[in-house]
């Protein structure tokens, strides 16, 4: 019997010391970066479609040949990549896995074919978005600046919350500790996860003002969106979130999955 425990206490000896050894290698919850912000920025320059509201359209589809034109003039400025071209089905697919819930109020017809792609400099933007709109079978133009998180991270998700507005987590209030608990323990023991960072709703509002105060630098806003900064965003309608780093970002589809199901996550992008 005495034997039976020393070998049962020796193999607990060793389960410990294993579980310790792994809690070691798991990666921890980082505060945020400081920086830098990404340089640079993304474009789409949508074309006129049948019917089209836009003035520069004047009720007319862009032919074949302002759609030429519009892309060779493109492909001429400088600093530019990740340049292609969307039909209308591509632009909605593309759209709706930004925004899912546009899927549900948008039909593939609804959305424009453009061209998209990467500014290098988002000093070139204004200059950019001038010239673009300005093109014979262009309706509109869109620019704006690259998001804190490029680079730093692969995953991005975020958190249900009660205070927030974008209704992300619709009938629950906010996540709980063992939900964070829960959501904290399979990224950390998730194949190719190299940093996990949290960003509280001190640091989703500094990245938000930031990110507002770079596209005001050299985009006019509309002065119909004015009214928006009437009454300031209170820190509670920010949101939390965990931003996932991974060794090869061809892992992100396998973390993705396994997290968008868990009790407390609102996003996962």
């Amino acid at each position: 019997m005495l034997r039976m425990f020393l070998a049962l206490a020796a193999m607990t000896v060793l389960l410990l010391g294993a579980s310790a050894a792994e809690a070691n290698r798991l990666p921890g919850i980082l505060a945020p970066p400081d920086g830098p912000w990404p340089e640079g920025g993304r474009f789409s320059v949508f074309l006129c479609s049948k019917d089209d509201t836009w003035d520069a359209c004047g009720d007319k589809e862009v032919t074949p040949e302002q759609r030429h034109a519009v892309e060779q003039r493109l492909r001429e400025m400088p600093r530019l990549a990740d340049f292609r071209y969307q039909d209308k089905v591509e632009s909605w697919t593309a759209m709706v896995k930004e925004a899912p819930e546009l899927g549900e109020v948008l039909e593939e017809n609804d959305v424009p074919e453009g061209f998209h792609g990467r500014l290098l400099q988002w000093s070139d933007a204004a200059a950019f978005d001038s010239v673009a709109k300005a093109l014979p079978g262009v309706s509109s133009t869109y620019v704006m600046p690259a998001f804190f998180w490029e680079g730093k991270a692969d995953i991005s998700i975020t958190l249900c919350d009660a205070g927030g507005g974008r209704e992300l987590c619709k009938g629950r209030g906010h996540v709980t500790a063992t939900e964070r608990a829960a959501i904290e323990a399979l990224l950390k023991r998730a194949r190719g996860v190299k940093r996990i960072y949290f960003s509280d709703r001190t640091h989703d509002m500094w990245v938000t003002k930031q990110f507002v105060a770079r596209w005001s630098q050299v985009i006019e806003r509309d002065p119909q969106d004015e009214d928006d900064d009437a009454e300031p965003r209170s820190l509670e309608e920010y949101f939390e979130s965990y931003h996932i780093k991974l060794d090869d970002p061809k892992l992100a589809k396998s973390i993705v999955d396994a997290v968008k199901g868990l009790p407390g996550v609102a996003q996962v992008q």
